[in-house]
């Protein structure tokens, strides 16, 4: 999720608060990351050259954040991301590469950020703006009419949009689909939420926390990673509960079997205590990606009481079995790090990957302070996951 510089225009994470409708009280989510160490087993990666990716004919003033990249069968290259215009707007654009990740230029906005007004159930108006946040671009190559799909988090902020005034529960994994990544795409679909909505208009077709007893505490869920294997979509999800009045961080594993129709949890894959390594309670920023018939899942460490420094690189762990939602795991049970890649500027990586970006390879974005105004970057890592 993307990260204002605290001095700048406030943060967009970090503890955030918001009315419960159910109880009438204001509730705080705190998401809450102890100092973050290296303790690992495994490949240890930092190349210190990474490239910053110049979008051909983007203008946001503050910069791009939250890629997520899909090639089709033609080689070409697809990235949704997040273009910034703080402190109030965040939009989800397209763009395209026809050489491998070496260039991306601007195509279309698929989200604009808007602004409109919502109504408590006191009849109480709040003027702010409609978020579009770290969108995942999937190919579903065999559901016709529909082959191109995108979710992302769409949410409610206030004036003065510090991180409290993120109004979550209004708010939820949305969707859409195309048959081609240029459109024409469908109208949003508000897909997944906690069940923690006022009434209508705030209503999503699934209330995902009523799926399993393992999801009936989350409140929030937020970074979708997606991905296609043997036609059954899979999501990745950061889910958030407040337990002993604790913020309480898993990410989560949910797919499809006929193309997004329905949904179904497969497993937790990454609880509090797998982040321990780090000294942290959780990951966030999940990606679900793909090389030589292997399937991986990224993960950030974070940290965003760090103010500056909230992300921590990119974990890469291999799935065992993803119809299981099972990872790689030691005789120990413990996990098994495949690669980790750091960050070479202050904070960053909410990572994703294509295998056929050749030129790229694993993106990662980044906070570059120094670049003022346009602090929020996205960069070439020119890593893979298997080799290098």
């Amino acid at each position: 999720m993307i990260l204002m510089p605290m001095r700048l225009y406030g943060s967009f994470s970090g503890s955030w608060r918001g009315f419960d409708m159910y109880d009438k009280k204001i509730i705080t989510i705190g998401i809450l990351i102890p100092l973050f160490s290296i303790s690992l087993c495994g490949c240890i990666t930092q190349d210190n050259h990474y490239e910053k990716i110049n979008i051909i004919g983007e203008t946001a003033v503050n910069g791009v954040y939250d890629p997520s990249i899909e090639y089709d069968q033609n080689g070409t290259g697809w990235m949704t991301y997040s273009p910034v215009e703080a402190p109030e707007y965040v939009h989800t654009h397209l763009a395209k590469s026809t050489d491998h990740g070496k260039t991306w230029s601007y195509v279309q906005t698929i989200n604009q950020a808007k602004n409109g007004t919502i109504i408590l159930e006191n009849e109480t108006e709040i003027n702010g703006v409609w978020r579009h946040e770290v969108s995942s671009l999937v190919n579903d190559p065999n559901d016709q009419g529909k082959e191109w799909k995108i979710f992302w988090h769409k949410y409610f902020a206030i004036p003065p949009y510090e991180a409290e005034n993120r109004l979550f529960q209004y708010g939820w994994i949305a969707y859409k689909y195309a048959s081609h990544p240029m459109g024409p795409w469908s109208e949003e679909i508000p897909l997944f939420g906690a069940g923690i909505f006022p009434p209508e208009p705030y209503e999503t077709i699934i209330d995902l926390s009523s799926l399993h007893e393992d999801l009936n505490e989350f409140v929030v869920y937020s970074e979708p990673g997606s991905i296609t294997v043997d036609d059954i979509i899979y999501l990745s999800l950061n889910g958030h509960a407040i337990i002993n009045g604790q913020n309480i961080g898993k990410i989560i594993l949910i797919s499809s079997v006929d193309h997004g129709d329905t949904w179904h949890y497969v497993n937790t894959l990454l609880e509090p205590e797998d982040v321990k390594e780090y000294e942290g309670l959780y990951f966030s920023g999940s990606s679900l990606v793909k090389e030589e018939d292997r399937i991986f899942l990224f993960a950030c460490p974070d940290n965003p009481n760090r103010k500056l420094k909230q992300h921590f690189g990119t974990c890469i762990y291999e799935f065992e079995d993803i119809t299981k939602g099972i990872l790689k795991r030691d005789e120990n049970k413990e996990l098994i790090i495949h690669k980790y890649l750091k960050t070479t500027l202050i904070s960053g990586g909410q990572s994703d990957y294509d295998e056929q970006n050749i030129y790229g390879g694993i993106i990662m974005p980044q906070h570059n302070y120094s670049a003022f105004p346009e602090f929020f970057q996205i960069f070439n890592t020119k890593e893979k996951i298997i080799s290098n």
